[in-house]
């Protein structure tokens, strides 16, 4: 769990005699631990977004302090915290400069403030953050799989800045061979820590869980819901490509006591819409079929019908090895046009037209009107996405 320095910085300044250099465009960006790292040669401990201490006590030469600072900015770190007065007594000009250069927060405390206070306060409000983050999650699911009793979510939500009546949104993020349990802790703190400087850095309130190796993002006031989803596939792209991460999106539902209908949707994107999406990125989309079967609990029970409807064609095909099935789909799809039909499959219309007559003495429907054609166009969608 990650928290954002302009927070923790005003909160903290005046005890700590904390005095800010530069960089106060980068007091947004959120850090997940403090270090005092006094080797320039220890840069490899770092894991990106930390605060960095040092009292200078490693210098050994004069360019030791500019090299220490560009090898912390380099590391991907979120500040750094200088001790002055014993071996680093003024902070040189040019590092200031280049740090303001770096967007790159640079701190100074005096010698007499002892270190391991600030050490111990910050990491104990990023366990009370970790503390917050996790009540804040139970009252999500509450909100989910209990919309009908807000008593065990409503406070607690409130409390963290949601608005209970504004939009919500959730995505889900599931890799193809991604086990939570089993990943390294380190790839996964990495994982959740990147997430969440993306959703930092457009402002979102925001909840993250875990359920069945997917991770879960509810997004309150999602008006840049769209953008933001492309920006997190593009991350999982560039950063996590060797799991095959796939990104799925809900509509935006009106309030906290509709979550359950976003969330339900954002199942039906990763288990039946994606499975059939050359693309990584999926949203829900409100097309009225859609919906129709969302709004079925059993989907055995569309599977079945379905299966029904088609199967003398299904079953024609199999024991004559014919395409009657996909011929027809496609029929369907034209707009029962033989001609647009023989275009795209290269075939001259007269067999078009002997093979369409076959397949309508096969099947036990009349294909000529309006009724059969949508129960069989419905029967192919939904077998396409079951």
């Amino acid at each position: 769990m990650a928290i954002k320095l302009r927070t923790v910085y005003y909160a903290t300044r005046e005890k700590y005699e904390m005095k800010l250099l530069t960089g106060s465009s980068g007091l947004d960006h959120l850090f997940s631990w403090v270090h005092i790292l006094e080797n320039i040669d220890t840069m490899d401990y770092l894991h990106g977004s930390e605060i960095v201490i040092t009292t200078g006590i490693g210098i050994n030469s004069a360019s030791w302090l500019n090299d220490y600072v560009k090898k912390v900015i380099a590391a991907g770190a979120t500040a750094l915290i200088i001790n002055t007065g014993k071996f680093i007594n003024e902070v040189p000009l040019d590092i200031i400069e280049y740090c303001r250069a770096k967007h790159f927060p640079l701190f100074t405390v005096p010698w007499r403030i002892h270190l391991i206070d600030i050490i111990r306060d910050y990491c104990n409000r990023i366990f009370l953050s970790e503390q917050i983050s996790f009540n804040l999650m139970e009252s999500i699911k509450n909100a989910i799989f209990h919309p009908e009793r807000p008593e065990l979510y409503q406070q607690q939500l409130e409390r963290n800045d949601f608005n209970l009546n504004g939009s919500f949104a959730l995505i889900a993020i599931r890799g193809h061979d991604f086990k939570i349990q089993q990943s390294e802790l380190k790839f996964y703190g990495k994982l959740q820590l990147d997430i969440e400087i993306q959703l930092n850095a457009y402002g979102f309130i925001n909840s993250m869980f875990e359920i069945e190796d997917a991770v879960f993002i509810v997004i309150n006031n999602s008006t840049k819901l769209r953008q933001f989803a492309n920006s997190l596939n593009q991350l999982l792209k560039k950063h996590f490509s060797n799991y095959d991460f796939e990104v799925s999106v809900s509509e935006t539902v009106t309030s906290i006591t509709k979550l359950h209908q976003a969330y339900k949707q954002v199942k039906y994107v990763m288990n039946h819409i994606q499975k059939n999406n050359s693309n990584s990125l999926c949203f829900f989309e409100k097309n009225g079929i859609n919906e129709l079967i969302l709004a079925v609990n059993d989907f055995k029970i569309l599977e079945k019908t379905a299966q029904r409807i088609l199967s003398p064609l299904i079953t024609y095909d199999r024991e004559n090895q014919t395409d009657y099935v996909h011929l027809l789909q496609l029929y369907l799809r034209e707009n029962c046009s033989i001609k647009s039909v023989a275009e795209k499959t290269f075939m001259h219309r007269n067999t078009i037209n002997y093979r369409i007559k076959k397949i309508k003495a096969i099947l036990p429907l009349d294909l000529d009107t309006n009724e059969e054609r949508f129960r069989l166009t419905l029967a192919f969608y939904i077998l396409d996405i079951i």
